[in-house]
């Protein structure tokens, strides 16, 4: 019996530990790590699931790799298998050490599809000029699926600011298809962008923002369809700033303004600690002359 308990609530705390992890913010895997490795205080169970989440982490927030013999993000789109990626851009693949962040073991992956490589490259081309102009630190890749009726672009975007001194990081990210149909005219586009702020200043607020983006783009030459997906996503970048620019503005002057603590007629801040002393002083002296 007691050993099905403590079975039971080991995988209770898994659960919990797998749970948080998973919110963990961008580029705060390692710190949420550490601290519920002090309130776990089990290293064995910490290490069992680490490494899967630690990859899914990345995956999931396109962590930039950049070496010198690749610079690519780290998405599912160009996983070849468990820890090994695809950089299409210099034609090589290597093996990822997730919890070091450093690329290893590369070879040679030269890609067979001739015309989709010239589509993959034309775009890639046009929106890392947007994305140098446009991201800070920013990085993006874009990669091509091969399927029986169509190819499909996944372009990927990641641009993103740590400022752990000032306390707040944050995260702009983004992934678009776009449909390439053989007998069509033009191209459906989709797209996702993913906006991710966390400050943690005496206090802690994440703010995660999700706007979906859909359109079609006429199919013309290579380089010119390209423009116009760029054209595309800028407009929709620009516009979610823009919302976002607005939204914060209500949001400081209703909801974080209740969250801060309200000034007293003298508008200065109360010394808490200096009113308990008090207090308790003036219980003692209660008591003395009681």
């Amino acid at each position: 019996m007691a050993d099905g308990r403590t079975r039971s609530n080991g995988d209770e705390k898994l659960q919990v530990m797998r749970n948080l992890l998973k919110q963990a913010p961008p580029e705060e895997f390692n710190e949420v790590f550490n601290d519920l490795r002090l309130l776990v205080d089990d290293d064995s169970l910490m290490s069992q699931e680490a490494a899967c989440l630690w990859a899914l982490h990345n995956k999931v927030y396109f962590t930039p790799v950049r070496q010198e013999e690749c610079e690519v993000l780290l998405t599912r789109h160009n996983e070849l298998e468990e820890n090994r990626f695809l950089d299409p851009q210099k034609q090589v693949s290597f093996k990822f050490d997730h919890l070091r962040k450093q690329a290893s073991d590369f070879q040679a992956h030269a890609q067979e599809d001739k015309k989709g490589e010239m589509w993959r490259r034309a775009l890639y081309e046009a929106l890392n000029i947007y994305v140098s102009s446009h991201y800070a630190e920013g990085l993006c890749s874009v990669f091509i699926k091969d399927t029986a009726v169509r190819k499909i672009l996944v372009a990927c975007i990641e641009g993103h600011l740590n400022r752990p001194s000032a306390f707040w990081n944050g995260l702009w990210k983004s992934e678009w298809t776009v449909g390439l149909t053989p007998t069509s005219t033009s191209a459906q586009v989709t797209g996702t962008i993913d906006v991710h702020a966390h400050y943690f200043e005496d206090g802690n607020i994440h703010l995660t923002v999700c706007k979906e983006v859909s359109g079609t783009l006429p199919i013309t030459s290579e380089a010119q369809t390209a423009q116009d997906f760029v054209k595309l996503a800028e407009k929709a970048d620009n516009q979610l700033q823009a919302d976002l620019a607005e939204e914060y503005q209500k949001m400081n002057d209703s909801h974080l303004k209740a969250f801060r603590r309200q000034l007293p007629i003298t508008h200065s801040t109360i010394d808490w600690e200096k009113m308990v002393t008090a207090r308790i002083v003036e219980r003692l002296n209660n008591a003395w002359l009681g």
